[in-house]
Protein backbone atom coordinates (compact mmCIF):
# COMPACT_ATOMS: atom_id res chain seq x y z
CA UNK A 1 0.00 0.00 0.00
CA UNK A 2 2.64 2.54 1.10
CA UNK A 3 4.52 1.94 -2.13
CA UNK A 4 1.12 2.56 -4.11
CA UNK A 5 0.70 5.25 -2.19
CA UNK A 6 4.52 6.41 -2.78
CA UNK A 7 4.85 5.94 -6.43
CA UNK A 8 1.35 8.14 -7.22
CA UNK A 9 2.95 11.10 -5.15
CA UNK A 10 6.54 10.21 -7.17
CA UNK A 11 4.19 10.55 -10.64
CA UNK A 12 2.74 14.23 -9.18
CA UNK A 13 6.26 15.07 -8.47
CA UNK A 14 7.05 14.51 -12.10
CA UNK A 15 4.02 16.37 -13.46
CA UNK A 16 2.74 13.23 -14.76
CA UNK A 17 -0.32 12.80 -12.56
CA UNK A 18 -2.99 15.11 -11.40
CA UNK A 19 -3.89 15.68 -7.84
CA UNK A 20 -7.07 14.27 -8.40
CA UNK A 21 -5.74 10.93 -8.97
CA UNK A 22 -4.56 10.44 -5.59
CA UNK A 23 -6.47 9.07 -2.49
CA UNK A 24 -9.10 11.28 -0.49
CA UNK A 25 -7.62 10.65 2.86
CA UNK A 26 -7.55 12.65 6.05
CA UNK A 27 -5.29 10.55 7.49
CA UNK A 28 -2.91 10.55 5.09
CA UNK A 29 -2.97 13.95 4.57
CA UNK A 30 -2.05 13.96 8.64
CA UNK A 31 0.65 11.80 7.99
CA UNK A 32 2.15 13.61 5.34
CA UNK A 33 2.07 16.45 6.81
CA UNK A 34 4.02 15.23 9.84
CA UNK A 35 6.78 13.81 7.79
CA UNK A 36 6.61 17.31 5.82
CA UNK A 37 7.36 18.89 9.22
CA UNK A 38 10.07 16.70 11.02
CA UNK A 39 11.87 16.85 7.68
CA UNK A 40 11.62 20.76 7.24
CA UNK A 41 12.62 20.60 11.00
CA UNK A 42 15.74 18.26 10.47
CA UNK A 43 16.85 20.00 7.06
CA UNK A 44 17.23 23.50 8.98
CA UNK A 45 18.90 21.75 11.63
CA UNK A 46 21.64 20.74 9.34
CA UNK A 47 21.42 24.33 7.77
CA UNK A 48 22.53 25.99 10.90
CA UNK A 49 25.66 26.82 10.33
CA UNK A 50 26.24 28.79 13.10
CA UNK A 51 25.26 26.65 15.59
CA UNK A 52 22.23 28.84 16.91
CA UNK A 53 19.11 26.15 16.03
CA UNK A 54 16.71 27.16 18.45
CA UNK A 55 14.00 24.09 18.15
CA UNK A 56 11.52 25.91 19.55
CA UNK A 57 11.46 28.60 17.51
CA UNK A 58 11.96 25.89 14.47
CA UNK A 59 8.58 23.86 15.87
CA UNK A 60 6.57 27.43 15.54
CA UNK A 61 8.10 28.46 12.50
CA UNK A 62 7.74 24.55 10.81
CA UNK A 63 3.92 25.16 12.18
CA UNK A 64 3.25 28.19 10.40
CA UNK A 65 4.83 27.30 7.76
CA UNK A 66 2.17 24.27 7.35
CA UNK A 67 -0.49 26.75 8.24
CA UNK A 68 0.55 28.63 5.33
CA UNK A 69 0.07 25.59 2.67
CA UNK A 70 -2.71 25.10 4.69
CA UNK A 71 -5.15 28.78 4.59
CA UNK A 72 -3.28 29.84 1.49
CA UNK A 73 -4.13 26.87 -0.61
CA UNK A 74 -8.21 26.49 1.11
CA UNK A 75 -8.42 30.28 0.05
CA UNK A 76 -7.39 30.02 -2.93
CA UNK A 77 -9.25 26.81 -3.84
CA UNK A 78 -12.61 28.38 -2.21
CA UNK A 79 -12.13 31.76 -4.52
CA UNK A 80 -11.69 29.07 -6.92
CA UNK A 81 -15.21 27.10 -5.36
CA UNK A 82 -12.93 24.14 -5.41
CA UNK A 83 -12.72 23.79 -2.05
CA UNK A 84 -13.64 19.92 -1.86
CA UNK A 85 -10.56 19.72 -3.98
CA UNK A 86 -8.41 20.99 -0.76
CA UNK A 87 -7.67 17.70 1.03
CA UNK A 88 -6.27 16.08 -2.21
CA UNK A 89 -4.30 19.58 -3.66
CA UNK A 90 -2.47 19.76 0.29
CA UNK A 91 -1.66 16.31 0.48
CA UNK A 92 -0.33 16.48 -3.12
CA UNK A 93 1.31 19.53 -2.50
CA UNK A 94 3.14 18.64 0.63
CA UNK A 95 4.23 15.01 -0.25
CA UNK A 96 5.87 16.35 -3.93
CA UNK A 97 7.29 19.11 -1.42
CA UNK A 98 8.36 16.26 0.65
CA UNK A 99 9.79 14.31 -2.27
CA UNK A 100 11.92 17.31 -3.68
CA UNK A 101 13.20 18.32 -0.16
CA UNK A 102 14.47 14.73 0.15
CA UNK A 103 16.78 15.01 -2.80
CA UNK A 104 18.68 18.46 -1.23
CA UNK A 105 19.59 16.38 1.90
CA UNK A 106 23.34 15.55 -0.31
CA UNK A 107 23.26 18.97 -0.68
CA UNK A 108 22.46 19.86 2.83
CA UNK A 109 25.10 17.51 3.74
CA UNK A 110 27.72 18.84 1.82
CA UNK A 111 27.71 22.10 2.80
CA UNK A 112 29.49 21.87 6.11
CA UNK A 113 32.40 20.07 4.07
CA UNK A 114 32.53 22.99 1.31
CA UNK A 115 32.36 25.15 4.19
CA UNK A 116 35.42 23.70 6.09
CA UNK A 117 37.63 22.52 2.88
CA UNK A 118 40.89 23.45 2.23
CA UNK A 119 40.79 22.53 -1.43
CA UNK A 120 42.68 24.32 -4.48
CA UNK A 121 40.57 27.65 -5.56
CA UNK A 122 39.50 26.04 -8.95
CA UNK A 123 37.68 22.52 -7.69
CA UNK A 124 36.40 24.66 -4.88
CA UNK A 125 34.80 27.15 -7.21
CA UNK A 126 33.80 23.98 -9.69
CA UNK A 127 31.95 22.44 -6.73
CA UNK A 128 30.62 25.64 -6.06
CA UNK A 129 29.10 26.18 -9.23
CA UNK A 130 27.80 22.76 -9.17
CA UNK A 131 26.08 23.24 -5.83
CA UNK A 132 24.67 25.86 -6.97
CA UNK A 133 23.12 24.50 -10.33
CA UNK A 134 21.72 21.60 -8.19
CA UNK A 135 20.13 23.95 -5.76
CA UNK A 136 18.54 25.93 -8.42
CA UNK A 137 17.51 22.60 -10.18
CA UNK A 138 15.45 21.89 -7.11
CA UNK A 139 13.86 24.59 -6.50
CA UNK A 140 12.81 24.92 -10.01
CA UNK A 141 11.56 21.48 -9.67
CA UNK A 142 9.71 22.33 -6.43
CA UNK A 143 8.17 25.91 -8.20
CA UNK A 144 6.87 23.40 -11.29
CA UNK A 145 5.42 20.72 -9.15
CA UNK A 146 3.38 23.51 -7.53
CA UNK A 147 2.44 25.00 -10.52
CA UNK A 148 1.60 21.95 -11.93
CA UNK A 149 -1.04 20.71 -8.87
CA UNK A 150 -2.21 24.70 -8.78
CA UNK A 151 -3.05 24.06 -12.59
CA UNK A 152 -5.18 20.84 -12.47
CA UNK A 153 -6.56 21.53 -9.20
CA UNK A 154 -7.86 25.21 -9.84
CA UNK A 155 -8.23 24.08 -13.42
CA UNK A 156 -6.01 27.25 -14.52
CA UNK A 157 -4.00 27.91 -17.46
CA UNK A 158 -0.54 27.94 -17.04
CA UNK A 159 -0.23 32.10 -16.48
CA UNK A 160 -2.79 31.74 -13.88
CA UNK A 161 -1.00 29.06 -11.97
CA UNK A 162 2.02 30.60 -11.91
CA UNK A 163 1.07 33.34 -10.54
CA UNK A 164 -1.20 30.93 -7.69
CA UNK A 165 2.79 29.44 -7.21
CA UNK A 166 4.29 32.89 -6.76
CA UNK A 167 1.55 33.72 -4.19
CA UNK A 168 2.00 30.14 -1.93
CA UNK A 169 5.93 30.98 -2.17
CA UNK A 170 5.71 34.36 -0.76
CA UNK A 171 3.04 33.20 1.70
CA UNK A 172 5.57 31.28 2.79
CA UNK A 173 8.83 32.83 2.63
CA UNK A 174 7.22 35.74 4.70
CA UNK A 175 5.48 33.50 7.57
CA UNK A 176 8.92 31.77 8.13
CA UNK A 177 10.58 34.83 7.90
CA UNK A 178 8.51 35.98 10.68
CA UNK A 179 10.51 33.67 13.55
CA UNK A 180 13.94 34.34 11.70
Amino acid sequence: MWETLLKRYWMVALLKESPENTPYSPFLMVMVAFLFFILILFQWYLADLRQQFNLAISILAALTLLCSYFVYTFVILKIYRKAGRALQTLTSLLASHLIVHFFAFPLLLATPLLINSDLNQGILLFIGIVYLVLTLILTFWQFMVTIHIYKQALELDYLSAILASFGLLACNILTVSFWQ
